[in-house]
């Protein structure tokens, strides 16, 4: 266990933002997330560094908006009747990665969705020592196996960062290069140590009052900018007129090489994972709902076509890809088969995914 920062600004204002009450009144109203998530598990974590407090009662405990409550507690009372889900749930529970919430979500939409498409949906059973793809399910006389994969990166410790800041004053905005490498502390005492960098400058009052009043005449006014990445922290203006572009340099990659670039880190980073090699027909299920990066690169489409696919043999035979939103139901026209083998006629594909990618040619 990383040695917390000495007075964290973090800690400090994130225990002021939860609302414990909230979250116990919030448990009673969704039973599903109360039983997936006991306050004690929550509570362990309001002392562990980077983020002091468990993906789910920063949540529980902040948000104004009841919507993702509403989804989540139907998603878990669909997957906790599915076979083996306490040993599936148990790796997310004692989470302390903020970003744990956006691959627990995906799972659960991926679980939902081969509900309706087949029978027999299990979770896999883990706790026998033998690896196995996360999901799997029945469809005709084949049972598929489903690998997920949300991609991550330090897209948790930002999203983090942007909630953190936004609750502190909603003029405060967060931004990077997009399509570009971009890469934040990884061990959790660094990015402790990042975060109270960042929040000490941002939550003096006499600094953010000065960016605010900069702001009323010129803005971007820029109250932070991480020296080893794109990362930049400013406070907006009012008055659009008082916009200056130049003040945060706004760089964009080639989001043809970023998604080819994503594609085949998420191959690599699954070929070998859970005994894929071993469980087939398999399906690999990417999510790329938190890359802004990747939105960018739907919208241009038009850029996209004849993508460099990755490698997929032997390991996976299917590559699909999603771009759905935590509040949305996936279906299969909303995960898109990128790559697939073809040494195998692999029936049943259809009813899971579509074989009309989105954004390759």
């Amino acid at each position: 266990m990383p040695t917390p920062v000495k007075n964290s600004a973090q800690r400090e204002l994130v225990h002021q933002l939860i609302n414990w009450e909230l979250i116990e009144s919030r448990c009673e109203c969704y039973p599903a997330i109360g039983r997936t998530f006991p306050l004690e598990v929550m509570k362990k974590h309001s002392e562990s560094p980077p983020y002091y407090c468990h993906y789910m009662s920063w949540r529980l405990g902040t948000y104004n908006d009841v919507s993702p409550f509403q989804r989540l507690e139907e998603l878990l009372c669909c997957s906790e009747l599915l076979p083996n889900w306490e040993e599936e749930i148990e790796p997310f529970i004692n989470s302390s990665e903020f970003a744990s919430y956006w691959s627990l979500i995906w799972q659960l939409q991926v679980a939902e969705h081969l509900c309706k498409v087949g029978k027999n949906v299990q979770w896999a059973k883990t706790g026998s020592g033998t690896p196995a793809p996360d999901l799997s399910v029945e469809i005709g006389d084949k049972r598929w196996f489903v690998e997920c994969y949300a991609t991550r990166k330090s897209f948790g410790l930002l999203r983090f960062l942007d909630e953190l800041v936004t609750k502190l004053d909603p003029a405060v905005r967060t931004s990077y290069d997009l399509c570009l490498p971009f890469s934040l502390p990884a061990p959790h005492f660094e990015q402790d140590r990042f975060l109270d960098e960042i929040l000490k400058q941002t939550v003096d009052p006499d600094a953010l009052a000065k960016a605010k009043k900069n702001a009323e005449s010129r803005y971007p006014a820029v109250l932070y900018e991480h020296a080893e990445s794109s990362l930049v922290v400013w406070v907006e203006g009012d008055d659009c007129d008082a916009y200056m572009p130049g003040i945060i340099p706004n760089q964009t990659g080639d989001p043809k090489t970023y998604v080819e670039c994503v594609l085949k880190e998420a191959v690599d980073a699954k070929k070998n994972s859970n005994d894929l090699t071993n469980h087939h027909p398999n399906l690999l299920a990417v999510s790329l709902l938190l890359s802004e990066d990747f939105q960018l690169a739907v919208d241009l489409s038009h850029r996209l076509k004849s993508l460099c696919l990755p490698q997929i043999q032997p390991n996976v035979d299917v590559l699909a890809v999603s771009t759905i939103g935590i509040d949305e139901r996936l279906t299969k026209g909303k995960l898109n088969c990128v790559v697939r083998t073809e040494n195998e006629e692999h029936s049943g594909l259809n009813k899971i995914v579509s074989q009309s990618p989105a954004f390759v040619g």
